[in-house]
């Protein structure tokens, strides 16, 4: 996320407030809405970068509320099912993905190009023709080639899509970003929250703003949206796309002070397209009994879509009993006022989840903070080991569905320090026992291994990218991954996509935030990946890369 860190104020209340009690959806209509001008003609309009020193940036993760069993309606539960942990590749095959390209993306390693903050928030969604990355505040359009596609300096910062809104939308800056692209529709979904400040204090309203592009041309005219959410801070957006609607989910904290729940949000996916009134439809805040940081399915592929009328799925770590994943449904059954209802999808109640059983111990010997060691310093990383992370990738191979998500967890589960990735494949999801397919943790050597994301390509091919660190390397980018025929739970020896050069010091101890993983729909073969690394030790000085690679056995 992007955020300047604040003392944090309080604010009137406004017209999202909702409390645990209430069972209904919430429902928003865009405060504002309209139809930009092109890309390159707002760029004319806008500045390529503000003025301002870098400031360290934090997204208000902790302390997350815990769930309430009371309040969460299990409908399975089983016990815990052992964890496969990988801990060499000795007898693995060196990994049988063919490197693609792989290029300096924004950072210091671009001209021009100033840190507004840290960490970078590194994402990135992939169309048949571009590659989008948005980092922190600032954004880059390039083709698949590597090469920007934007004038000089080949990027903007990200309220340039808000040129002649007005309102927060265009007047702030302040990140936290999302990005998609939308395979069905041959759309670019662009999405950052907007707020205001009074002295040191962040204050109401708190806005999402939304652009979805109005053809395929992600330098084109966008259909613009905005969104109060009121006393509610909508905090670490997450983005899936799906037939129905656009979900998002995000972390609540009132006021921006204290975490009061998670917001579970479904955008009218067919009206922004259209350009006409979308309205957005939430869970109230607590509604789920707690718990925090779910993320929505995100759809890969365009042609084998969830079946017809299927909910989207919603995942979360378990803080509770019983142990597992909690497997939330969401089903918008209309976007009509005056019909609006949601569900499960299932015939029950929104809310009601489905325990995968694991057992499972956060990074950082299960405090899930700052103990990644770096090479040259005592400062420690962050692992954000209290959320499973982005992406949750929805794959329909012809029937097969399968759920994909990874976490940092403790890398031996016996309370060790440091991080290893644990990861999950979840099929038959919309079943009333889904099937937990793989439960593996990657833990080769003594590196350690976070901020990760998955994604699966049309085969059953499964990869991960990561950063790696321990106490004699820099932080750097790595990639590993399986053939859908491969032994389950085993991954293959891992690859490098970058070595660190250096290490981040002084107090900075925040990292990634997240990475992002995608299948190049042009293909639906080409995994695509980017995060952030260090070329020189130092403070707000992070680089990115963007790499590809593909399995030989996956032809378009």
């Amino acid at each position: 996320m992007k955020r300047i860190l604040f003392v944090l104020g309080m604010a009137a209340a406004a017209a999202f407030t909702a409390t645990a009690q209430q069972a209904g959806p919430v429902v928003m209509t865009p405060v504002k809405q309209d139809v930009s001008a092109d890309l390159y003609s707002m760029m004319i309009l806008h500045p390529s970068a503000p003025d301002v020193p870098p400031s360290e940036v934090v997204q208000k993760h902790g302390p997350l509320i815990d769930e309430v069993g009371s309040a969460d309606r299990a409908t399975f539960s089983a016990a815990p099912t052992a964890t496969y942990l990988q801990n060499d590749t000795l007898s693995k095959p060196s990994l049988l993905a063919a490197p693609g390209i792989n290029f300096e993306a924004l950072g210091v390693g671009t001209a021009s190009f100033s840190i507004l903050g840290a960490p970078p928030d590194t994402t990135m969604a992939v169309g048949p023709n571009h590659i989008v990355q948005w980092v922190n505040s600032q954004f880059a359009i390039y083709n698949k080639s590597g090469n920007p596609l934007l004038p000089a300096p080949g990027f903007v910062v990200g309220n340039t899509l808000f040129t002649g809104f007005g309102g927060l939308c265009e007047s702030s800056n302040r990140g936290d970003p999302l990005v998609a692209y939308d395979k069905i529709a041959d759309r670019w979904v662009f999405s950052q929250f907007a707020f205001n400040t009074s002295g040191s204090s962040i204050v109401t309203p708190y806005l999402q703003c939304f652009a979805v592009s109005t053809g395929p041309n992600p330098a084109g005219p966008y259909n613009r949206y905005a969104y109060d959410f009121g006393t509610n801070f909508n905090d670490y957006g997450k983005i899936g796309v799906w037939p129905d609607a656009y979900y998002v989910t995000y972390n609540s904290f009132l006021n921006a002070g204290s975490n009061n729940g998670v917001l579970l949000c479904a955008y009218d996916r067919a009206a922004m397209i259209a350009g006409t009134v979308a309205v957005s439809i939430c869970a109230p805040t607590n509604f789920y009994g707690g718990g925090a940081s779910l993320l929505p399915a995100d759809m890969e592929g365009a042609t084998q879509v969830p079946p017809a009328g299927a909910a989207n799925y919603m995942i979360r770590q378990g803080t509770g009993a019983p142990a597992g994943l909690r497997l939330f449904r969401f089903k918008v059954n209309s976007f009509s006022p005056a019909s609006i209802t949601f569900n499960d999808g299932q015939g029950g109640a929104l809310g009601t989840f489905v325990n995968i059983p694991v057992t499972m111990t956060r990074a950082c010997n299960g405090g899930a903070g700052t103990c990644i060691p770096q090479l040259g310093t005592t400062n420690l990383l962050d692992t954000l080991g209290d959320r499973l992370m982005y992406r949750f990738g929805y794959r329909n191979r012809g029937g097969v569905e399968s759920l994909t998500v990874n976490m940092s967890a403790d890398p031996d589960g016996a309370g060790a320090q440091g991080a290893a990735i644990r990861w999950f494949e979840i099929r038959n999801p919309s079943a009333a026992t889904p099937v937990l397919f793989q439960n593996s943790q990657f833990n080769p050597d003594t590196t350690n291994r976070w901020m990760g994301s998955m994604a699966m390509d049309k085969n059953g091919n499964i990869a991960i990218g990561y950063s790696a660190s321990n106490a004699t390397i820099n932080p750097g980018i790595r990639i590993t991954g399986r053939l859908r025929s491969d032994i389950r739970n085993q991954m293959q020896a891992e690859a490098v996509i970058q070595n660190g050069t250096g290490s981040q010091t002084g107090t900075l101890t925040r990292w990634g935030d997240y990475s992002t993983m995608r299948v190049d729909p042009a293909d639906d073969c080409t995994f695509w990946f980017t995060t952030e690394y260090i070329g020189a030790s130092g403070t707000f000085n992070w680089r990115t890369r963007i790499a590809s690679f593909k399995f030989a056995n996956c032809t378009p």
